[in-house]
This record gives structure tokens, sequence and C-alpha cells, in this order.
């Protein structure tokens, strides 16, 4: 974790050039996945974490297609990581797999 006062005073470096809204207790949670599957990934994650009520706040996907990153708060980052390795990895998915393009 970041230093209070280190993120303070980024806040502060940054009001110089724009509007900055801070917001605690969040969490990043990066997924690898293959390029060729990647719109298939985002669509079963998505399904996972609106099946439990898992609120992404924000996501970023790198231009390589290849990471996959989600903010999420703190209390909620233990059942979203559950969530997707039972779904992606255990076979235990709550929601339908996509595998190119198509239910499974």
């Amino acid at each position: 974790k970041q230093k209070e006062n280190d993120i303070e005073k980024l806040r502060d470096d940054l009001s110089n050039f724009a509007e900055v809204e801070l917001h605690r207790d969040r969490a990043i949670l990066t997924l690898i996945t293959d390029v060729s599957r990647s719109s298939d990934v985002l669509a079963t994650v998505f399904a996972t974490f609106s099946m439990h009520g898992i609120q992404v706040e924000m996501m970023s996907q790198g231009a390589s297609k290849v990471n996959i990153s989600f903010i999420i708060r703190d209390d909620q980052i233990d059942d979203a990581i559950l969530k997707l390795h039972a779904c992606l990895f255990e076979g235990k998915c709550d929601v339908a797999i996509i595998e190119d393009g198509h239910i499974v």
C-alpha cells in the first residue's frame, strides 16, 4: 500500500492540471489472457461480476489486449478472485462461458 503522505502529495501535484477525486479502499484485479480470447474472457468476467454484485468502477485494457485490469472495492476483491478462479479454472461457473463467440 502507498503511504498516505505520498498519496496526498500526488493528489496535490495532479490538481495543478486536472480535477482530482480520490477514492479510497479500492483494489486492482488484473487478468492476463490470450489476445484471441480477450472479448470472450471479458464477457464471462462481466457476467460473473454482475451475477455476484461485484461493481467495476473502472476497466483498463492494454493496447496488446493481453492484460485487462479492473478497479473494484476492497471489500469485493476476495469474492471477485474466488468467483473468477472457480469459473475460469475449476469449471464451477455460475454463468455461461463464452468461447469463440459462442456459449458453451
